[in-house]
């Protein structure tokens, strides 16, 4: 799922292809598209996921310094 084509333009700035970074809790998930989901960590980032991934806690790109996939 890494590529430009297949994440929504207007979402870009908020998916990152391997987030990795501290764990966080979910806190919220929201669908966005049908195949994606926005998820509020409690970090207060907000990111997007593929809709399948439904853990408890996930890496936050973010916190852990990382930058989104590139807008090119």
């Amino acid at each position: 799922m890494d590529s430009r084509t297949e994440v929504p333009e207007g979402y870009r700035q908020l998916f990152f292809v391997n987030a990795g970074g501290p764990s966080r809790k979910v806190l919220s998930r929201e669908l966005v598209q049908k195949k994606w989901q926005m998820v509020t960590l409690d970090c207060s980032h907000r990111i997007l996921l593929p809709r399948y991934q439904r853990s408890a806690k996930i890496g936050c790109g973010f916190c852990g310094g990382l930058e989104p996939m590139a807008q090119e």
